[in-house]
């Protein structure tokens, strides 16, 4: 079973792929504020390396 924090980076994950890494897109998607998004990013170690891009 997965942890929320699992959960969360994955959902986190999933939109900046579907955004393209566009911050301010993917901050109003997940309805929190683009400094809140960017501490997520930063804490779970979430980079663009660990989400490919899919065509």
């Amino acid at each position: 079973m997965k942890t929320l924090q699992e959960i969360r980076k994955e959902h986190i994950c999933k939109v900046l792929e579907k955004t393209h890494w566009n911050l301010k897109e993917a901050s109003a998607i997940l309805e929190i504020p683009e400094d809140v998004l960017i501490k997520e990013i930063n804490s779970t170690g979430i980079t663009r390396a660990k989400v490919p891009h899919q065509k």
